[in-house]
């Protein structure tokens, strides 16, 4: 079993085909990234910044 320094998050994006809609999961490094979906090929665009750099922004 390999340890990893980091933990890396996973998450589940929907394919925008209406004709696919097929979930699929990614990960945290992803995000910002295009990837294609692994049943119709479309683009997607995996959007958002990793968790701790949305818990780092101050609300206001």
């Amino acid at each position: 079993m390999a340890n990893s320094a980091t933990p890396t998050g996973v998450f589940a994006v929907q394919c925008p085909n209406p004709r696919c809609r097929k979930y699929m999961l990614v990960e945290d490094h992803d995000r910002g990234n295009v990837v294609p979906c692994l049943l119709c090929k479309t683009a997607i665009r995996v959007g958002g910044a990793p968790a701790k750099d949305a818990a780092a922004t101050p609300r206001s």
